[in-house]
């Protein structure tokens, strides 16, 4: 009996706290949903496969907006989130390439972008967030969804390949991004290297060997006029 009042009290107690736990467990369907998604994908089961990527996109709406409404937002949920997202588009993509095989250099380039955001991230301990990231992310989505209306609608496959290189594009400029801003991080730059810094030392040294030497003219002048007294 008191092996079941323990149970029952600590699931009352997970229960209670259903809102630290709600929104990681909606981060961790996407990345379990996504294998099925994949497979139905190369299945050629495209309204299964627009389905599940709906599932999955919704929970991918409701899992940060419940953490920030909660007041929920953890360093680890942030970390599952990303990797979450990245497991998800990277998955989609390789589903939808039997539709367009050109998905295949979009599915590579996401891949090195993920391989970089963990190198960084092992590196200095830092989750790495660019704007321009966040358009991609963005675009990249947009241009999944396009490929799988084209399946109804091959009239927009010539809008659907525009996206894909945009896409592309975007991809190529977030992989520099991201190499500059971690170069950046892992060499930063001393006062001492500074261009401006360097230039206000060398305009301070040029003053006061002016100073000095005019010190040096009044020295000259006051001593010789000591010796004519």
């Amino acid at each position: 009996m008191k092996q079941l009042k323990i149970k029952s009290g600590n699931l009352k107690t997970i229960i209670k706290n259903y809102k630290n736990w709600v929104p990681n467990l909606l981060t961790g369907m996407r990345i379990i949903l996504t294998p099925i998604i994949i497979i139905l994908g190369i299945m050629k089961q495209i309204p299964l496969v627009i389905v599940f990527a709906s599932i999955t996109a919704i929970t991918d709406f409701l899992d940060g907006n419940l953490a920030r409404k909660w007041n929920t937002v953890s360093e680890i949920g942030a970390k599952l989130d990303a990797v979450a997202d990245k497991v998800f588009a990277i998955g989609l993509s390789i589903c939808l390439t039997s539709l367009f095989s050109l998905l295949w250099i979009i599915v590579v380039l996401e891949t090195i972008l993920a391989f970089i955001n963990l190198y960084f991230h092992y590196k200095s301990g830092k989750t790495e967030s660019l704007f321009i990231g966040k358009i991609k992310t963005t675009c990249l989505f947009i241009t999944i969804l396009c490929i799988l209306c084209s399946h109804f609608l091959p009239n927009i496959k010539g809008i659907v390949q525009g996206f894909m290189y945009v896409c592309m594009n975007l991809q190529i400029l977030c992989i520099l991004e991201y190499i500059f801003n971690f170069y950046d991080n892992m060499h930063p730059l001393s006062v001492e290297d500074n261009a401006m810094h360097q230039s206000i030392m060398e305009d301070a040294m040029e003053e006061k060997t002016i100073e000095i030497e005019h010190l040096d003219e009044l020295i000259t002048k006051y001593e010789s006029e000591e010796s004519n007294m």
